[in-house]
């Protein structure tokens, strides 16, 4: 019965995904006629709703018109979507404005905790180059990364496809009159810094994750006279879009410590980390008739280790290879394959990432498996096409630390393989004025705020209303070990229902068969 039940959740999930795939794009955003740079048009009262979300907010929702470029005198203007979340109290204090991550996703696609407006206006300004009238989607690139996941996604044929690909798409929008340069990140901070001029706001708080906490951070420093303070959790430091192999083995290896302390995962494994490795360097090709593509169940784990949630699937799957079983190895496989992890905008993402840290990536080899544990897999994906990009570094000002007095409030999970916690030993001597706090056990943004969201919520409003955070509500969590689904036991189900309802359906047919002739012995004697 319990069986059956995980086959109906991992059946019903795969139906969901795929429904999800053919998510609608947001309208184009045009450039309302007679505007001008920095000018805040058509807002009005609307109800705000982010794609998937059940959230629904009374907003107003306008366009804010920017130079594409700003770093340009002559330059086109585009527009973006803006909205503002009125405070529902009666006596806000500083607005904050919201900075989802990526890059190469949209800044409206998750909706702020719905604690955040009643103290505060809440202001969402859609990123350039996702949102509003230039959108840098590299459709080719998708397809090709969708069709390579699951079978050979880094293979050499692969790779090649990818980078022709990306150069094509660059080129397509450069022919189009995109001026591929205005996409950076300093250009955000400019977009963000009109916004708040167009409301006619005197200073303003931000509340940033991941990627986001990047732009947060040079914001800090191009614009520190426009802030009140900052929260940033999940820390993106300079250079962290270029993931360490090393890094993430020092992490791994506090799993392993946390294995041998767990009864249930020590008896299986004296050494998870050894384990991790040896199952990775010496994977399986099939398990039964379903394909394992190394280089995707890698992009998987990479996935699963960035929540607390999903991670002990990962590694339930891991120690059961260990064992001799690859079942959990092939339907990691099957459930990334099936997961949309092409969805970012991959010409966004290029120009964004590529203009800020092109300089850490020191080659495939850097970032490859190597004789490390797990090799840092979403960066052997994603840097190689990069390099097809047209990239102009950013000042090397803008690619480093900066000194800034500005009030920050810093979190990160101890075990967040997206931002690694690593950031906030190298942050803590350039933020003069930031408290820190750290979450052990905790993975990426989403455990952050989901794992004990009245402690999440204490920790962020208590800062933004005191300038002092008070962390007092979260307890420890220990990572568990015991999955919610078993994906060894979702393949053997699954196995069994496509070998059983044949068999159900021949067994059938032969019963009918059988009733026939004993009919027709009957009626002909």
């Amino acid at each position: 019965m319990k069986t059956t039940k995980l086959l109906i959740a991992f059946l019903l999930f795969v139906t969901l995904l795929l429904a999800g795939c053919g998510t609608r794009e947001a309208p184009v955003l045009d450039v309302p006629e007679g505007a001008r740079a920095g000018q805040l048009a058509g807002l009005e009262a609307c109800e705000y709703q982010p794609a998937g979300s059940k959230a629904k907010f009374a907003a107003e929702c306008g366009t804010l018109v920017v130079p594409e470029n700003w770093d340009k005198a002559a330059t086109r203007l585009i527009a973006l979507p803006v909205v503002r979340i009125p405070a529902s109290g009666t006596n806000p204090a500083e607005p904050v404005f919201y900075l989802l991550g990526g890059p190469g996703l949209s800044n409206l696609s998750l909706a702020p905790p719905d604690w955040l407006p009643e103290d505060h206006d809440v202001v969402i300004v859609g990123y350039r180059g996702v949102d509003g009238t230039v959108r840098l989607a590299c459709p080719d690139v998708t397809r090709l990364i969708g069709a390579h996941k699951g079978k050979d996604l880094f293979s050499e044929q692969a790779r090649a496809e990818y980078a022709a690909a990306v150069g094509q798409c660059a080129a397509a929008h450069q022919a189009a009159g995109v001026d591929l340069a205005g996409y950076t990140v300093p250009n955000v901070v400019e977009d963000l810094e009109a916004a708040r001029l167009a409301f006619g706001y005197d200073r303003i708080n931000l509340f940033s994750q991941s990627f986001g906490t990047r732009i947060a951070q040079l914001y800090a420093y191009l614009h520190p006279g426009s802030l009140h303070r900052l929260v940033l959790f999940g820390i993106a430091k300079p250079g962290s879009l270029v993931d360490d192999p090393a890094v993430f083995d020092q992490m791994i290896e506090r799993i392993s410590e946390l294995c041998a302390q767990d009864a249930a995962c020590s008896r299986r494994t004296d050494d998870f980390a050894q384990t991790m490795y040896a199952v990775n360097h010496n994977m399986p090709r099939r398990w039964l008739f379903f394909n394992i593509d190394p280089a995707t169940v890698r992009v998987g784990a990479h996935f699963a280790f960035m929540s607390a949630r999903d991670m002990p699937m990962a590694l339930d799957a891991y120690l059961a290879a260990a064992e001799g079983d690859p079942s959990g190895l092939a339907m990691a496989n099957l459930y990334t394959s099936l997961q949309p992890i092409e969805a970012q905008l991959y010409g966004d993402q290029a120009s964004k990432a590529g203009t800020l840290d092109a300089d850490q990536y020191a080659g495939i080899e850097s970032v490859s498996l190597g004789d490390s544990i797990m090799g840092a897999p979403l960066s052997e994906l994603f840097w190689p096409m990069v390099e097809a990009w047209p990239i102009e570094l950013a000042p090397e000002d803008l690619r480093e630390f900066q000194a800034t007095d500005v009030q920050m409030l810093l979190v990160n999970g101890s075990l967040d393989f997206s931002t690694p916690p690593m950031a906030l030993d190298e942050a803590r001597p350039y933020f003069h004025n930031a408290q820190i706090v750290l979450l052990p056990e905790f993975g990426h943004t989403n455990d952050v705020r989901t794992l004990q969201p009245e402690a999440f919520e204490r920790l962020v409003t208590s800062y933004y209303q005191t300038g002092v955070a008070d962390d007092s509500l979260f307890v420890y969590q220990p990572l568990s070990f015991e999955p919610a689904m078993r994906l060894t036991v979702v393949g053997k189900a699954l196995v069994a229902a496509m070998v059983g309802l044949p068999a159900l359906l021949v067994l059938g047919v032969v019963l009918v068969v059988r009733r026939i002739r004993r009919r027709r012995a009957v009626r002909f004697g």
